[in-house]
């Protein structure tokens, strides 16, 4: 029987207009709260922006943010990462190196962007950080910082994904989500990390999980898992490591599947 089930944010659970069926996750958690079944949000969203995607259940949820980075099991901490300075001043040197990129630093509390940044990146990126703060240099970064995020034009992404764990290797691990994007995150972390720590805390085995995902940073985590869903929508990568296939994330494909799944338990 499942014990907990693990879900990823944008492209998964969220529709594309970065929203979901508020009114049917309120039946579905108070049927999974019934049996016993941990939600788990997996997102490499930060923490205090998964708060306020589900205001009334922060306390009910287990969260592994910033795709592994941080993890919290309801409303306790476990574990956060960080990146040292030297190594974020790295990545800022090659950021502006690099024409057409933009960067974004990402701490627990507040996300960074240096002012004059690329104008539609920062509105874009506002909704996923919306602590997000514009300072004039790295000097004036007052948190601990968890991720990085670097944008590159379309053709060298996956360049500069393999250049950026080349150099800097044992320190970052570049992953994509799948939308242009690359996320940063400290080496040897990612969402199977954070699944695994509370795998370990609430003693439930691999089988005993099941999870969804559409994106590259979320193969460790269905790889893990016993039962793994790739949404129809997904990266065709993600599809082929996967063990099935749930309906799109604008059919409510998360919701249904796990809907569907009650139904033979209850």
């Amino acid at each position: 029987m499942i014990k907990a089930i693990a879900v990823d944010m944008d492209g998964t659970f969220l529709n594309s207009a970065g929203t979901y069926d508020h009114e049917y996750f309120s039946h579905i958690m108070q049927r999974l709260q019934k049996k016993q079944i941990q939600f788990i949000v997996a997102s490499g969203n930060p923490i205090y922006q998964l708060h306020m995607a589900f205001p009334d259940y922060v306390d009910d949820l287990c969260f592994v943010a910033e795709n592994g980075v941080e993890c919290f099991d309801h409303g306790k901490m476990i574990y956060c990462g960080q990146i040292k300075p030297a190594t974020v001043q790295g990545i800022f040197k090659l950021h502006q190196e690099t024409p057409g990129s933009t960067f974004l630093a990402s701490g627990l509390d507040h996300a960074f962007v240096i002012k004059g940044e690329n104008p539609e990146f920062a509105k874009r990126i506002k909704k996923h950080y919306p602590r997000m703060k514009a300072i004039n240099s790295l000097d004036e970064i007052d948190d601990p910082i968890v991720k990085l995020q670097m944008d590159v034009p379309g053709e060298i992404t996956q360049q500069m994904q393999a250049k950026i764990n080349h150099d800097f290797a044992g320190k970052l691990t570049a992953v994509s989500s799948g939308y242009g994007n690359m996320d940063l995150i400290v080496a040897g972390m990612h969402k199977a990390t954070g699944i695994k720590k509370l795998m370990e805390i609430h003693r439930w085995s691999a089988d005993e999980l099941m999870a969804f995902g559409d994106g590259q940073n979320d193969m460790t985590m269905l790889q893990l898992v016993g039962e793994s869903y790739a949404m129809k929508n997904g990266d065709p990568r993600v599809i082929s490591i996967a063990k099935h296939t749930a309906p799109a994330n604008d059919e409510n494909g998360v919701l249904k599947t796990i809907d569907k799944y009650l139904k033979t338990i209850e």
